[in-house]
């Protein structure tokens, strides 16, 4: 009987592990699906409030395009070939009883002028068609985004004390830290990093805190329930 009982549990431990290393597996499989369509999506420009019309074509799109740049970034129109690939809507249907317009997508042939567009609107402040306020943006999977979210806080305050912040594909955030370029993936990664750093501990410190404060409130709601 002992023998049966063991023989039983093995078999239970057996599939536990299995289990385990199938979830690791496809969780593995979703994150390299996620970097690789974020790797696809880097010479993208998400383009968010463009005005919208019936029957647009990318003929349309690409002037509208050509009338932002030359109304907002008139001296990158003069000095890079701006080479389009690819403009669409998104969703690619048209609806009239939609409230806001569609975004736009553009592909441009070097990832270098969706770089310097997006660089040149973060030093302008703020992007206009014809007086109306736009917003341009990266374009990347959903996933990646909200991770980029994730960081905000940090990534503000790192860039108020000149440590260069950047986040990168997918959704890494990385830093000059006494003079070498520091990389981490997830927070847990960087509250393990500056327990050896006391002064980036200290700046940090809040942020990372008030997040794990955050983890913490659901097990003390339940607690007290």
């Amino acid at each position: 009987m002992e023998e049966r009982m063991l023989e039983i549990e093995n078999q239970l431990n057996e599939i536990k592990r299995e289990e385990k290393f199938r979830e690791k597996r496809v969780k593995r499989n979703k994150q390299s699906l996620q970097e690789i369509w974020d790797y696809m999506k880097r010479p993208n420009l998400h383009l968010i409030g463009g005005p919208e019309s019936d029957g647009e074509n990318g003929t349309k799109l690409e002037n509208t395009l050509q009338d932002i740049i030359q109304e907002n970034f008139p001296n990158l129109a003069r000095q890079v070939n701006i080479q389009i690939q690819k403009i669409q809507r998104t969703p690619q249907r048209y609806s009239s009883t939609r409230a806001t317009p569609r975004h736009i997508i553009v592909r441009f042939i070097k990832i270098e002028i969706k770089e310097k567009m997006l660089r040149a609107a973060r030093e302008k402040g703020w992007v206009t068609h014809k007086g109306k306020p736009i917003r341009l943006t990266v374009d990347l999977s959903v996933e990646t985004l909200q991770a980029s979210r994730d960081w905000g806080s940090i990534l503000n305050i790192l860039k108020e004390k000149n440590f260069q912040p950047t986040i990168s594909y997918p959704a890494k955030l990385s830093f000059i830290s006494e003079g070498e370029i520091k990389s981490f993936t997830d927070k847990q990664m960087l509250r393990n990093f500056v327990t050896t750093r006391p002064a980036l501990q200290e700046l940090l410190k809040e942020a990372l805190n008030m997040e794990r404060n955050n983890w913490y409130q659901p097990l003390q709601k339940y607690t007290k329930l």
